[in-house]
């Protein structure tokens, strides 16, 4: 069934409910790649990759099965979100999380450099400091790897573009108030 025809995410859905494991086969090739990128940049191994994006995997085909489950993203975002929301839950437990990093790496600047070195409980510290209304868009976005249009729903914002606005200007605020308290040396850069 998987070759070469594009199916939609809808087919696919319901191809995993039908209890199709080529389904589950073709959904674990097409997100290793980025999940690959994501966990490699994170101090993971390519054993990691594997055992992260299996139970990611497991995850979809889990909700999938359950009649309630309606797919509110693309499946590839969604299947990347828990993903990479297990792989910070392992990162945590073993404390190889550098939170910064993460930070940047979403912000798409490809071009800063990324050598951070600073605890998480600093950044909680910091994400307190501006208020329950950008804390939890940062972390939504960030942590919980929810896409704009979920945060826009969740947060009773408008739309998509206002809750992408928010979150630039949250991070701003977050950036400008670690500038504050830090000096570029603190970071490595």
């Amino acid at each position: 069934m998987f070759g070469r025809k594009k199916f939609s995410d809808e087919e696919i859905v319901d191809e995993i409910r039908g209890g199709n494991q080529e389904a589950l086969v073709f959904l674990y090739q097409n997100n290793f790649s980025p999940v690959r990128n994501y966990i490699l940049k994170n101090n993971g191994t390519l054993e990691d990759v594997d055992d992260v994006l299996q139970e990611a995997v497991i995850a979809v085909w889990q909700n999938a099965s359950q009649r309630s489950f309606t797919l509110t993203s693309k499946l590839n975002t969604y299947v990347y979100a828990i993903a990479k929301n297990l792989w910070l839950k392992q990162l945590n437990k073993g404390k190889r999380l550098d939170p910064l990093d993460e930070i940047h790496s979403n912000t798409h600047a490809a071009d800063e450099p990324r050598n951070h070195k600073m605890d998480l409980d600093i950044v909680a510290e910091y994400l307190e400091k501006l208020g329950d209304t950008c804390r939890e868009v940062l972390q939504l976005f960030y942590f919980d790897g929810l896409d704009m249009n979920a945060i826009a729903e969740r947060l009773n914002f408008s739309n998509a573009d206002t809750a992408k606005s928010k979150k630039y200007q949250c991070f701003k605020r977050l950036e400008q108030l670690l500038k504050q308290d830090f000096s570029r040396s603190d970071f490595n850069i």
